[in-house]
């Protein structure tokens, strides 16, 4: 069996989505690619042997030769560090350098961009780009989430969300700005979602360069929030954070704060910087 596919099979085993498995496969199958399989099957001289040190600064020589991000090699080491596990052998102490603040690449789309997605939008995208277009402004939908989504979640005048980052599955208001655009939801998979918003980026002009996805809105929208004084507890509750991380920023106050999550979405679509655009005709 490949690394690849050893990667992949424990990751869908233990319950991870499909994209996450293939992600942390294709990995696996780089660093294969660059140190050799160790199995009998491919190399029977090899067979028995395990990854060491060398192997591992052949690959991370590799990573470097194609100037990737220090935070990008870190999360391609995890599926490494994953696969040594599986595979029994010790993965080697590196000493590497910190990531910093300024190596991660966190993309947003700032409020002009995403109103002339929407406007644009109503006469370019078809029923079903329309439908996450609209899921994805209203609540700042994580991709996973989107893939998560299925018909049976939505109902009369709410959505149910099945939350990323270790999050509970969350009950949302349906604001009828964005209610007709729902009836046309069609479920796709992760790769397919990342497709459909280079596609609607593209059919609107904008130009997105790597990094960008349904994630820069997100982070565009909680930013626009936060500018108009939502409340920051609203704010992490209404784009559903984990409660770990609700208790790391607010202490006791978002175990005591009783969670009313129709009373939250009220709020925040008072102030909330896209839906306007979707009333307009």
């Amino acid at each position: 069996m490949s690394l690849r596919d050893l990667v992949y099979s424990d990751l869908t085993a233990r319950g991870r989505t499909e994209a996450v498995a293939r992600e942390w496969g294709a990995v696996a199958g780089e660093f294969e690619e660059v140190c050799g399989c160790k199995c009998a099957e491919i190399d029977p001289e090899e067979y028995g042997k395990k990854y060491a040190r060398a192997d591992l600064t052949l690959y991370l020589a590799s990573l470097r030769k194609r100037n990737l991000s220090q935070s990008t090699i870190d999360k391609n080491l995890k599926s490494i560090r994953l696969l040594s596990q599986i595979q029994g052998w010790d993965f080697p102490k590196l000493s590497l350098r910190r990531t910093s603040p300024d190596d991660i690449k966190r993309t947003i789309l700032p409020l002009d961009h995403v109103s002339s997605m929407i406007q644009m939008g109503k006469s370019l995208f078809n029923e079903h780009e329309l439908c996450y277009l609209a899921l994805s402004t209203t609540y700042g939908l994580r991709r996973a989430e989107m893939a998560r989504l299925h018909q049976e979640d939505l109902h009369d005048g709410t959505v149910t969300i099945h939350t990323a980052k270790g999050g509970r599955a969350t009950s949302q208001t349906i604001p009828p700005e964005i209610s007709s655009f729902l009836h046309h939801f069609k479920h796709y998979e992760p790769d397919s979602l990342t497709h459909m918003f280079h596609r609607l980026a593209q059919k609107t002009g904008l130009t997105t360069a790597a990094g960008f996805g349904w994630h820069s809105i997100r982070r565009g929208l909680a930013t626009e929030l936060i500018l108009a004084d939502a409340s920051a507890l609203n704010v992490l509750r209404f784009m559903r954070w984990s409660d770990a991380s609700a208790r790391g920023e607010f202490g006791m106050l978002a175990i005591y704060a009783k969670r009313d999550q129709a009373r939250i979405d009220e709020a925040i679509f008072k102030i909330h910087p896209y839906l306007p655009f979707w009333r307009e005709a």
